[in-house]
């Protein structure tokens, strides 16, 4: 075979050429945009409760509880104050044992028992969480109790109303059987709850 005029470099450039080009191609294959990720499965929220009925009946529960307590403390004029801790939360407990403290410093004590009615949720919230669980409204009734002083004396004001509305906010408890304990109880404003 016979080679004329510098062929066999134009042989070796189109070799080379060739090369290149491949590895180019190759390299633009590998290089081709990614496919898109699919996307991140949503996390299931599992609800706190199976229903608002369920809700309703832990809410009613806690509240109970919360009530029976606080007029125990009361009636024993202010006495082991620590007692409330098991049916609120932290802030709420505090709150409330210095005022049976100061019950206590006047030689107060209640007598009669607090009642509430018509107990309605106003929110619950979806998924896993402690705070503000619950939100409901509630009708407070202390017609029949009274707080007298050392001597026996009433100390309840005459304007004092006997049944109040509340908005009442439930927290749930971190422990191994959560449940419900009351985290707030404001004067609500609205209408229809004590109706």
């Amino acid at each position: 075979m016979v080679i004329v005029g510098g062929g066999r470099r134009g042989v070796g450039r189109m070799v080379a050429a060739a090369c290149v080009g491949g590895l180019l191609l190759g390299a633009a294959g590998c290089t081709a945009a990614p496919k898109p990720a699919p996307p991140s499965p949503t996390p299931t929220i599992i609800p706190i409760f199976a229903s608002d009925e369920e809700a309703l009946a832990a809410a009613t529960e806690a509240y109970s509880n919360y009530l029976r307590a606080s007029d125990e403390i009361l009636m024993d004029g202010g006495q082991d104050p620590e007692r409330i801790r098991e049916f609120t939360s932290t802030e709420l407990a505090n709150s409330e044992i210095g005022s049976y403290r100061e019950a206590q410093a006047q030689n107060l004590r209640s007598t009669g028992g607090s009642a509430f009615s018509n107990l309605t949720i106003q929110s619950v919230e979806p998924g896993p969480g402690t705070k503000d669980v619950v939100t409901a409204y509630v009708c407070s009734d202390v017609s029949v109790v009274d707080v007298l002083n050392e001597a026996g004396e009433s100390v309840v004001s005459a304007d004092r109303p006997d049944r109040t509305p509340f908005e009442v906010t439930f927290d749930l408890t971190e422990n191994s059987a959560p449940r419900l304990v009351v985290a707030s109880v404001a004067v609500w404003k609205g209408d229809g709850v004590c109706g």
